[in-house]
């Protein structure tokens, strides 16, 4: 009768250590357990696929669908970083800026002067981490801070 163990299995006999022989039984279990997992590895990533990454219990991911469309707001980043952080608190409940634009003018802002206040005040706004930023700019950013009381 043909070996029909696989080339992964047929040296077990020999490389077995002592009284660890498996039996057919279980080297029978254990390709069925390790045919299950490829069959959800395989489904979890067909769902990623279809559900743009987000498998069900995760947090969405953020969009912000709108934020390309930024010019007309562009004017924000020229009017102070007091006057920004203002103008992009949530707290401003007369004139707010939404979410979108937000993000979109701190794209703007690393694209451009990168400038650590209003990178900061835009994180602060969005609840946002350093790995969360849009793309641009280096890493570091523009440090306006005076080193002195000059």
């Amino acid at each position: 009768m043909a070996d029909t163990k696989n080339p992964a299995e047929q040296n077990l006999d020999k490389n077995a250590a002592d009284g660890l022989k498996l039996s057919d039984a279980e080297i029978a279990k254990a390709r069925k357990e390790g045919a299950k997992e490829d069959v959800k590895d395989a489904a979890k990533d067909v769902h990623r696929a279809l559900t743009d990454g987000n498998l069900p219990g995760e947090p969405p991911a953020r969009s912000w669908h709108g934020s390309d469309e930024i010019q007309p707001w562009a004017y924000i980043l020229d009017l102070g970083v007091d006057a920004f952080e203002e103008k992009v608190a949530k707290s401003n409940k007369t004139d707010p800026v939404p979410d979108e634009k937000v993000y979109g003018l701190l794209a703007l802002e690393r694209n451009g002067q990168n400038r650590t206040p209003y990178v900061k005040a835009a994180m602060k706004r969005l609840g946002l981490k350093a790995d969360e930023l849009p793309g641009g700019g280096p890493a570091y950013t523009n440090d306006l801070t005076s080193i002195t009381d000059l």
